[in-house]
């Protein structure tokens, strides 16, 4: 199982970033991990201006 995560980071002289968790997986592969941190990553242009740099990851998570 994976769970989708991305960094949002502003650009500029005061360079501050933020860390955001998906609420709806886990996801059964990182294909499934990787399409959702697209929405993710569409969705960040409604709610944080630009410049600005995404990095993402698709964390394995056991015990679930």
């Amino acid at each position: 199982m994976f769970a989708a995560l991305i960094l949002i980071c502003s650009i500029g002289p005061a360079p501050n970033c933020v860390e955001a968790h998906d609420t709806r997986g886990p996801y059964r592969t990182e294909e499934a991990c990787e399409a959702r941190v697209g929405e993710m990553i569409r969705d960040v242009a409604f709610f944080v201006p630009p410049p600005y740099e995404i990095m993402y990851k698709c964390k394995q998570v056991t015990g679930i």
